[in-house]
């Protein structure tokens, strides 16, 4: 998501999942998830790295460090690299776990372009509602069922095209 995209969902309010009390929003669970992502690549994640991926600046991630290590979500020295805390790196599995399950579900179910899946998942990872999510995962397990059994009509009653 870029800047200006990021900027307007902060002023449009919080999103659910919070820490102490007090939820997190869109931005800093992206942040989280890009830092996890890195850890993953190269094992650390460094602030330039973490600006490239979310097409923001690095002041702004330096920013956003700050408030995540306040909240202890992260542990950041400047010019060090960033970790996650386990606090922070259990919420950034939660955002991971849900833009993979609404990327999949937009891929596999409505067969939108990957490319374009994984940007609109970027956006609904943060607003679905648990249990909206859990329909969103049972539908998707129970058509990929019936396409492995090649039974295309018991997917909404209608052919699928592929």
């Amino acid at each position: 998501m870029d800047n200006d995209n990021r900027e307007e969902s902060e002023a449009e309010g919080r999103v659910p999942g919070a820490v102490d009390g007090e939820a997190l929003s869109e931005s800093q669970e992206d942040y989280l998830e890009a830092i996890l992502l890195l850890e993953r690549e190269s094992r650390v994640a460094r602030v330039s790295e973490i600006a490239d991926q979310l097409n923001v600046s690095r002041p702004s991630v330096t920013g956003a460090l700050k408030n995540l290590a306040a909240r202890g979500l992260v542990a950041h020295e400047p010019y060090g690299h960033v970790t996650l805390t386990d606090e922070g790196a259990d919420i950034a599995l939660e955002v991971e776990r849900r833009h993979v399950a609404v990327r999949d579900f937009l891929v596999d179910v409505l067969g939108v372009p990957d490319e374009k899946a994984d940007i609109t998942a970027c956006r609904l990872e943060h607003v679905l509602e648990p249990d909206v999510l859990a329909h969103f995962v049972a539908y998707a397990e129970e058509h990929k069922a019936a396409l492995r059994s090649r039974d295309p009509q018991s997917v909404s009653g209608s052919e699928v095209a592929r």
